[in-house]
């Protein structure tokens, strides 16, 4: 009796393989891996090797995230790694995936009362997958997710850089190695990862001036990765550049095949770029008690020079590329334009921050109300 024939699910925008089996939602980029994963899970089930019924949720939540996750981004593995590790397992792993209730969840989320929203979401999402797989395996009548929700605070609102505060910022680290990295941020608005994964065969400096975002370097237990997979197909683009980055690039040694290295001249790890990025850090100024801006001089070393601090102001390497989205809208810059250059996926994204940078005071909307009530005829305005 011949065999019947593999079938799958093919996604053209993800461009991934999807193949279902026993509630088992399984991912591959390539359709004969694809298969071997199947026939590995389907022999696991005929051979009675499937999730005991006494299995714990630290014990099912490891097969779930290792059955799961393969194709995520690694940022996002690092979310579900993260709530597993330091909220889930803590707290429920030891007990038995059947014997959940409600409320032993809500105790997780009460632990979290103090953190913001985004890092309770990313907890909520992962006890809702891992138990919705539960459920899908039998292993539970329903899962005790279904009134779980995230609270916490918002996030504070990331506030772009003025055009002084930008100066001061790029006059304090002017000759450290951290000033590439913030010309590059509030110049092209790229990413921490495209930044750190940007090589010199994607800069081009003659004719019109650009670069080609192609890679991104994320950090595996601190180590550098680099890929040339990005986390959507918009984050694939040609930037144009202005003379000064143009200017500060052509400065530049190439000591290595990456724009910004460590001193070894290779791509930089977790703890060598927390080590640049002090360099801004250690100009920020105090803030007291009373919120008195003090501004002090520290010593960087024994032998180094005194640092004056002079950055009275929040800065992070988000806020320069949301400096430089920021200021393409202000520019009147055509939309779909601002959102090809940042990379933003979805409309949306980049609407949201115009939304945000939109007036909305009385004092800024009358004349547009006046124009919207103008009585025709030369007859004055109410």
């Amino acid at each position: 009796m011949p065999r019947e024939a593999f079938k799958c699910y093919y996604n053209p925008k993800t461009k991934l393989y999807r193949k279902r089996i026993k509630g088992i939602t399984l991912y591959d980029r390539d359709e004969k891996e694809l298969k071997k994963k199947y026939n590995q899970v389907k022999k696991e089930f005929e051979a009675s090797i499937q999730v005991k019924e006494n299995v714990t949720v630290a014990e099912y939540a490891i097969r779930w995230f290792k059955l799961n996750t393969g194709e995520l981004s690694n940022s996002r593995q690092s979310d579900y790694r993260t709530a597993i590790n330091k909220r889930i397992a803590p707290k429920i792993g030891n007990m038995q995936v059947k014997e959940i209730k409600p409320d032993d969840l809500k105790e997780i989320m009460s632990d979290m009362k103090d953190m913001s929203y985004s890092s309770q979401i990313k907890t909520v999402t992962a006890l809702k997958k891992i138990f919705q797989s539960a459920e899908d395996n039998k292993l539970i009548m329903r899962s005790p997710c279904f009134s779980l929700k995230a609270g916490g605070y918002e996030s504070e609102e990331k506030i772009p850089l003025s055009d002084k505060q930008a100066d001061i910022l790029l006059e304090s680290v002017k000759g450290t190695s951290v000033y590439p990295f913030i010309m590059l941020g509030l110049y092209t608005g790229m990413r921490r990862e495209e930044i750190l994964g940007l090589c010199w065969d994607s800069v081009y400096l003659e004719d019109t001036p650009y670069i080609s975002v192609r890679r991104a370097l994320t950090f595996e237990n601190s180590r550098p990765k680099v890929s040339e997979e990005l986390k959507t197909k918009a984050a694939y683009r040609n930037i144009p550049i202005p003379p000064m980055l143009v200017d500060c690039l052509k400065t530049m040694e190439h000591k290595s095949k990456f724009v910004l290295c460590n001193i070894l001249n290779q791509p930089h790890s977790l703890t060598s770029f927390r080590n640049m990025w002090d360099i801004v850090s250690r100009r920020v100024v105090f803030v007291e008690e009373n919120l008195a801006l003090v501004n002090k001089e520290c010593k960087k070393s024994k032998r180094g020079p005194k640092i004056k601090r002079n950055i009275d102001f929040a800065v992070s390497p988000h806020i320069l590329r949301h400096t430089y989205i920021t200021n393409l809208i202000l520019s009147g810059m055509n939309i779909k334009k601002v959102q090809y250059l940042a990379g933003h996926k979805d409309l949306r994204m980049t609407l949201g921050i115009y939304t945000k940078l939109m007036e909305n005071k009385p004092k800024d909307m009358i004349d547009d109300i006046k124009n919207v009530f103008r009585v025709k005829d030369g007859v004055k305005n109410i």
